[in-house]
């Protein structure tokens, strides 16, 4: 098995949106939201933010992320809500501009 270069966490490939500012803040990366990004996990993804999940339907939790600062919306409404302060990155948005704990 050879050994692989890690990613670096970055801007996304894609061209910036023009939405509100997403921070990971671990990652120090702050980039616009852009709705080519069905959630924020796809974002996180898109710039190699490191982040677990699993379902991506709000169901299993894996992917629950402390919610520095700012609003989300789910656009799939998770079957259990996640605890205050926390987020479900896999199926939500961003309403306001948004800093998570990755």
């Amino acid at each position: 098995m050879a050994p692989t270069a890690a990613v670096r966490p970055h801007q996304p490939p894609s061209p910036p949106g023009t939405g509100p500012l997403i921070t990971f803040a671990r990652s120090g990366i702050t980039t616009p939201w852009s709705p080519v990004h069905a959630s924020l996990l796809d974002l996180a993804e898109a710039c190699d933010v490191p982040t677990r999940w699993s379902c991506r339907t709000g169901v299993c939790h894996t992917c629950i992320t402390h919610l520095v600062a700012g609003n989300i919306t789910y656009s799939v409404q998770p079957l259990e809500p996640p605890e205050a302060g926390t987020v479900l990155v896999c199926c939500s948005k961003p309403t306001t501009e948004v800093v998570l704990d990755l």
